[in-house]
């Protein structure tokens, strides 16, 4: 069991509590974007839409995703 006590001490082991954060979530990728941009104009039987919000759409699904683990 490791020491918890309030004192501070040169030896004191980490608790569960002491851990390092988290590193912030990595950045997707081009090619991540469109693929998943292509597959909206997919899903919508390759008509219509905006290239351009397909692709801002997909880089905020999967910022998303990353932040969520």
């Amino acid at each position: 069991m490791p020491h918890t006590c309030a004192s501070p001490s040169p030896h004191r082991t980490r608790t569960y509590y002491e851990t390092r954060p988290l590193a912030p979530p990595r950045p997707p990728s081009h090619d991540e974007i469109a693929r998943l941009a292509y597959s909206y104009w997919e899903q919508r039987g390759r008509e219509g839409g905006s290239p351009w919000e397909d692709w801002f759409r997909a880089e905020r699904e999967l910022l998303a995703r990353a932040r969520r683990y």
